[in-house]
């Protein structure tokens, strides 16, 4: 199935490779940031891409501390369940969605929970670079 992540209570489960940075948007926990003029949600864009995961919720000027990998809890619908295995990637919204093309590919889905409404991804921003040619 398609992955739609409702970006409710999406939170880091665990993060590797902490840095502090300062905020120039605002962002959730679980959020990919890129920079452009500052930290912010990433809005898959080409030279821009997502290279941390916030892992705080936090607003413009905030310090909060990112991660250069995490494992992230996601919630979808019980009509969006990911596939085991899956890639996604980042949405122009800067929520996490199925991989296509000109997408940035960023993780893989690694755990489903038996109630379909939440899944867990590897997200690693650094893994790849703009997607142009699809999944």
């Amino acid at each position: 199935m398609a992955l739609t992540d409702a970006s409710t209570a999406r939170r880091v489960i665990e993060g590797v490779l902490p840095v502090e940075i300062t905020l120039a948007g605002d962002v959730s926990e679980g959020d990919p940031l890129m920079y452009s003029t500052g930290w912010k949600l990433s809005a898959n864009t080409s030279g821009a891409e997502a290279i941390l995961i916030a892992g705080n919720t936090g607003v413009s000027g905030d310090v909060i501390t990112a991660y250069g990998a995490a494992v992230i809890e996601l919630t979808h619908t019980a009509t969006n369940v990911p596939t085991m295995g899956q890639i996604i990637a980042v949405a122009d919204t800067g929520l996490y969605d199925d991989a296509a093309a000109n997408t940035q590919d960023i993780g893989h889905v690694v755990e489903i929970d038996s109630d379909n409404l939440h899944s867990r991804a590897i997200v690693w921003p650094g893994q790849v670079a703009y997607d142009t040619a699809g999944a």
